[in-house]
């Protein structure tokens, strides 16, 4: 572990992505995020892997929920955020269980799965809690398919959704193989468990 320039690096990467989370930056749903949790369970070992992840969008959420949306009378610090960090604990798992020794176009699909895998379990939290819905499956496919009247439709986010996992994972996959091919030593000294 000593001496390894790719935690550095692989962290930097991370981080640059949780700031591109900034409000505005970027399309609805069109998020760095998925790719974080699910290149952490992919690429870091042991508790790196689950607490890396956490604590960067933890520290960013609240800084976001502090700086932009306490202002627009929102709480720092809310319920919603439990089922998001539930989901982001499942992407990590995705990732931990797919693992880094599948071929490119693989890990950029378990990324872009992982996204959906998100759209629909955060909408799924929506409609459970939400009492607009019916608790019904005409409920639930409203809240994942056309959404709240005045909003825009809910499906059309699981385009960003899907897009942005895949092209965050290749990102960072490139960036990992292309980091191997430098220095295979230091990248077997890092992955080490």
């Amino acid at each position: 572990m000593k001496g390894s320039n790719h935690i550095p690096w692989l962290l930097g990467l991370m981080v640059l992505f949780t700031a591109m989370r900034w409000p505005g930056l970027l399309p609805s749903n069109f998020s760095p995020v998925y790719a974080i949790c699910f290149c952490a369970g992919l690429y870091l070992s042991g508790w790196r892997a689950w607490a890396v992840p956490l604590v960067l969008l933890f520290v960013s959420d609240v800084v976001m929920n502090y700086f932009v949306y306490r202002p627009m009378g929102y709480s720092v610090f809310s319920a919603g955020m439990i089922g998001s960090y539930a989901l982001y604990l499942l992407l990590i798992a995705m990732g931990w269980r797919l693992g880094e020794k599948q071929s490119s176009a693989v890990l950029i699909g378990g990324g872009m799965l992982g996204a959906c895998a998100f759209f629909f379990g955060s909408n799924t939290l929506v409609w459970l809690g939400d009492p607009m819905y019916t608790k019904t499956v005409v409920g639930w496919v409203q809240s994942v398919t056309v959404g709240k009247a005045g909003f825009p439709p809910a499906i059309l986010f699981l385009k960003n959704s899907a897009i942005s996992g895949a092209i965050f994972t290749a990102v960072i996959v490139v960036a990992v193989n292309w980091a191997r091919l430098q220095r295979p030593a230091e990248w077997a000294e890092f992955r080490l468990r």
